[in-house]
């Protein structure tokens, strides 16, 4: 018994010590690295401007998915300025991020609406 209770501290005790960390919010974005754990610290609006839809809050997660209220996408970040959204099928957007971080810019999935964005409030 002794032996199975010792078997399981170190089991729970290689787990904890194994569990990532949550992000904490870069003071600068200087690598795509530091953009991640950025896009991973904060909530974010979706507005279709073309179709005059209201914004919608839109989320990174720690699992490479952008989760918007419609749809969920995979993203991938290209460099400390741009990050693709890949939906099943093939459909991409291609975000472009101000100097700031605090706006966004993309060609919806339909390369035909243009979608804005910005930084909400923590």
């Amino acid at each position: 018994m002794k032996h199975l209770l010792a078997l399981s501290l170190l089991l729970t005790f290689t787990l904890v010590a194994s569990a990532q960390l949550p992000p904490k919010e870069p003071s600068r974005v200087s690598t795509t690295a530091n953009l991640r754990d950025f896009l991973l610290t904060s909530k974010w609006s979706w507005r279709n401007v073309s179709a005059g839809v209201p914004d919608r809050e839109c989320v990174f997660m720690p699992d490479g998915t952008f989760r918007h209220p419609h749809f969920t996408a995979k993203f991938v970040i290209k460099d400390i300025k741009t990050v693709e959204l890949n939906r099943k099928g093939g459909e991409q957007a291609v975000m472009t991020f101000s100097d700031d971080y605090s706006t966004f810019e993309v060609l919806d999935f339909d390369k035909a609406r243009r979608i804005t964005g910005k930084r909400l409030p923590k």
